[in-house]
């Protein structure tokens, strides 16, 4: 079986089957969190561990990723089986969203937090959203998308090389989300 052979995987809101480790991320509902870090161990390290572990009170998170790097290589390297996971990419394919294409990226974080009764996204790949589009729009995007989450259950992590941002940007990003770790 080849590195990038695609299993049928359904797109609902399904959740992993989990890991016997115990939930180590306290992530409160309705919040969206920045993680200064690059590469972004910590946010795929509480992103995986919110699918695949129960909390008191909670079950497991459904879970949505959007990230850089090809989806193949997350679901091995992090054992996501039933996770969908989109890949920010200038190429034609199933479960590829065009960095430029922002309108259809917010479409399915806020169609995914409208249907997910207790979710969590990863959203992985700032610095390039920002790279092809202005940081403004970028940032109107991500806020957007804080909105709807600010009145549900999901939570949202988004991970930020704080060198590819100035001061003021840093700052923008960070005024209505909570900083995890």
């Amino acid at each position: 079986m080849s590195l990038f052979f695609r299993k049928g995987r359904s797109k609902n809101n399904v959740k992993e089957l989990g890991l016997s480790i115990s939930r180590k991320y306290n992530i409160r509902a309705g919040r969206s969190y920045v993680v200064k870090e690059a590469p972004p161990h910590i946010s795929f390290d509480a992103f995986v561990n919110l699918v695949s572990t129960a909390a008191e009170g909670r079950g497991k998170m459904t879970g949505l990723a959007v990230t850089r790097q090809h989806p193949d290589l997350v679901r091995e390297k992090y054992a996501l089986e039933k996770t969908p996971i989109y890949w920010l990419a200038t190429r034609a394919g199933e479960d590829v969203i065009s960095p430029t294409n922002l309108g259809i990226l917010t479409h399915k974080l806020i169609k995914f937090v409208e249907g997910a009764s207790d979710g969590v996204i990863l959203l992985d790949g700032i610095e390039y959203l920002v790279s092809n589009n202005d940081f403004n729009k970028v940032l109107r995007m991500i806020d957007q998308v804080n909105d709807n989450i600010s009145q549900s259950k999901c939570s949202m992590i988004i991970p930020v090389d704080p060198r590819a941002f100035d001061q003021r940007q840093m700052a923008l990003l960070e005024r209505n989300m909570e900083k995890l770790a």
